[in-house]
């Protein structure tokens, strides 16, 4: 009984309760799981493997790893509780002859490092057994299968030679990073000559670029001639196609003739490859390093180089590639010849017939020629986006013509609108169908000039 004296109640006495707290519980199971081993003399050992790592300056992650013993069962001649042995006191110590093996069983506290250095100092094998997550309703038999037959929450605590097997993987991998770091200086210290050396063959380039444009530039107009005739054997009159002046004041400090001639032998002459596209941005820089340019007339350049490359394409010498608005237009050097590619004769065919009927001779008077032209200034987008709508869903080929619509833009377009159209009829959308949309959107307009007058 316990006296129950309070200052309200009269005192009195009352029966005293028993419950199992967490010590008795953890109490409990401790002493369940040693007598399971003293009793049965064996337990099953989980597997023991040595494993080293290291990181090579690579950041690469390397390791080196031996297995000391699989998992096995040990069986005991005799086992003991709690004998002293060096100054602690074991659980469990099982005896094989003369050979002794060291369990620990913790619930709450782990064998702790003074302990474990202990363990170190005898150079026992032991092993700890992890029973923390068992409970007061846990039956004996989980305990049992705990201590005797389960290997996940067994630990090793010593492991004879384990100390000498891992210096000698650390040893071993030291070696292997070494190695590692080794061939990765190696191969940095090469990227970085092979760098300095394409670095010091660029500006190699570029001075050599330099003085033989500041030569060029030096020399008199009579004496680029005389060169220009000579590489590209020019007897007589400068053809026409080389000598194409410019509508207004030329952004180039030089003559037509020349620069015209001396673009035409770096990049044409004799250099027929349909394999190699000739980039309008490589003509370009080439230009600007060859003669002399103001900086602030380089969007002139640009515009006189390309209606230059265009002439030379309607002549025949290149061949102008699809537009691409995320690439320099591109062109195909289809004629090297100095002499003038010959234009190609088309003739008429009857119907059913390979003969070729004569075309009749039509006397036209000078008529207009219509062509087509991009707007100086476009419309804003929201100001369009509704009839771009209503054009687009009455279209058979809406799927081309907004593609079409998202890829140009004033400062990213062909210079002939003509090109769009070119493109799309390559997937079947009629070149008219193509124009008419861009007039329509306020985007395109017919320009009419007199072809008497070409």
């Amino acid at each position: 009984m316990v006296a129950k004296k309070g200052e309200k109640n009269r005192w009195h006495f009352a029966h005293h309760k028993v419950e199992i707290g967490e010590s008795c519980a953890e109490s409990a199971i401790h002493a369940a799981a040693k007598q399971v081993l003293l009793e049965q003399n064996w337990l099953r050992l989980p597997s023991m493997r040595v494993v080293v790592s290291g990181q090579t300056i690579s950041g690469l992650m390397m390791e080196e790893s031996s297995l000391l013993s699989e998992e096995r069962i040990v069986r005991f001649e005799r086992t003991c509780a709690e004998v002293n042995i060096g100054g602690i006191r074991p659980d469990i110590i099982g005896y094989r002859a003369e050979r002794q093996f060291l369990v620990e069983m913790y619930f709450r506290h782990k064998v702790d490092d003074d302990k474990r250095s202990t363990l170190g100092q005898l150079k026992l094998p032991a092993i700890e057994v992890n029973l923390s997550d068992l409970d007061a309703v846990t039956g004996f038999d989980a305990i049992s299968e705990r201590v005797l037959h389960e290997t996940t929450h067994k630990s090793w605590l010593f492991f004879p030679n384990e100390e000498l097997e891992r210096q000698r993987l650390s040893v071993r991998l030291a070696y292997r990073i070494e190695q590692a770091n080794n061939d990765h200086r190696t191969k940095q210290a090469a990227e970085l000559e092979r760098q300095a050396t394409r670095q010091r063959q660029l500006e190699h380039d570029r001075k050599h670029r330099q003085e033989a444009a500041l030569r060029y530039r030096n020399m008199s107009t009579q004496d680029k001639e005389r060169d220009l005739r000579e590489r590209l054997g020019i007897v007589a009159r400068w053809p026409y196609y080389l000598c194409k002046e410019s509508d207004g004041e030329s952004a180039i400090a030089e003559r037509a003739m020349i620069w015209q001639a001396a673009l035409f032998s770096r990049f044409i002459f004799q250099k027929v490859n349909n394999s190699f596209e000739l980039k309008h941005a490589s003509v370009l820089q080439w230009v600007i390093e060859r003669f002399e340019t103001e900086s602030s007339t380089l969007k002139v350049v640009d515009a006189q180089i390309r209606r230059y490359l265009g002439y030379l394409s309607a002549c025949g010498f290149l061949k102008k590639l699809p537009y691409n608005p995320y690439e320099s237009q591109g062109y195909i050097v289809v004629y090297g010849e100095l002499a003038p590619p010959p234009r190609l004769q088309h003739t008429r065919t009857a119907p059913n017939s390979q003969l070729a009927v004569p075309p009749k001779v039509v006397q036209h008077s000078p008529a207009a020629v219509t062509r087509w032209i991009w707007r100086a200034s476009w419309p804003k987008w929201n100001a369009i986006a509704e009839e771009a709508a209503i054009l687009l869903a009455a279209s058979a080929h809406a799927i081309y013509l907004e593609a079409l619509l998202q890829g140009i833009s004033p400062l990213s377009r062909p210079d002939d609108p003509l090109e769009c159209a070119e493109i799309l009829e390559g997937w079947g959308v009629p070149k008219e169908d193509v124009m008419s949309f861009l007039e329509k959107l306020g985007l395109v307009l017919k320009s009419r000039s007199d072809a008497s007058l070409g």
